[in-house]
């Protein structure tokens, strides 16, 4: 059994149902290591991969860019991915012809929104940032179970994330419609290369006979 990981139920969604795949909504930040370890307490998938949404840190890396994570930087320690997993991943996003980029992906405890604060967080060498990748490596490697991070740029280095998930967010997209709908179509676009990527993982390391994830 492969275990597909989202933050929320926004970024689950666009996670495909297949064969012998379990999928588990976390929650943002902290919470998702939880989450995980509650999970992993009562079952052992064979491949854990952590998908959602990420920010980019890279001026090349467009909205829907695929960020496969050689290595993940959390709480000042550096975390190197098993790399036969990265290549295997490679492999298949090469196959289905998806846009993606191999490189750091740093894990913070709050949201990080403007262009400034992105450009800091790039001096460090990493090429995207999101809230889980660090917490569900930590888990997954408590548990003996292989991890991959297998996220999606949503905002690119240089756009400000004026949504970030409270209840303010609704006043927000009555002040600023355009870059609302700027948001939306960046959702989309995110959203449906979430599916296509996990799809390509799945048909690479998932057998078509139930059987448990090739190692």
């Amino acid at each position: 059994m492969i275990l597909v990981t989202a933050a929320s139920h926004a970024e689950s969604m666009w996670v495909p149902r297949l064969p012998d795949v379990r999928r588990l909504v976390t929650g943002m930040g902290r919470i998702a290591e939880e989450a995980l370890a509650r999970f992993l307490d009562e079952q052992a998938p064979g491949l854990i991969v952590g998908t959602g949404f990420c920010g980019g840190l890279s001026g090349g890396v467009a909205a829907g860019t695929i960020i496969v994570g050689q290595e993940v930087d959390f709480d000042g320690e550096r975390t190197a991915v098993d790399r036969s997993l990265v290549s295997r991943a490679e492999g298949a996003l090469k196959a289905a012809r998806l846009p993606f980029r191999l490189g750091r992906i740093v894990t913070v405890n709050t949201v990080i929104r403007s262009p400034k604060e992105k450009e800091d967080l790039s001096r460090g060498g990493a090429i995207a940032v999101d809230m889980e990748s660090g917490l569900l490596l930590r888990a997954a490697r408590r548990a003996g179970i292989d991890f991959l991070p297998l996220r999606v740029v949503l905002d690119t280095s240089g756009e400000d994330l004026l949504f970030v998930g409270d209840r303010a967010d609704v006043l927000r997209a009555v002040v600023h419609p355009i870059s609302t709908l700027r948001l939306m179509r960046s959702l989309i676009i995110a959203g449906r290369a979430i599916g296509r990527a996990v799809a390509a993982i799945v048909g690479e390391f998932a057998t078509r006979r139930g059987e448990c994830v090739a190692s």
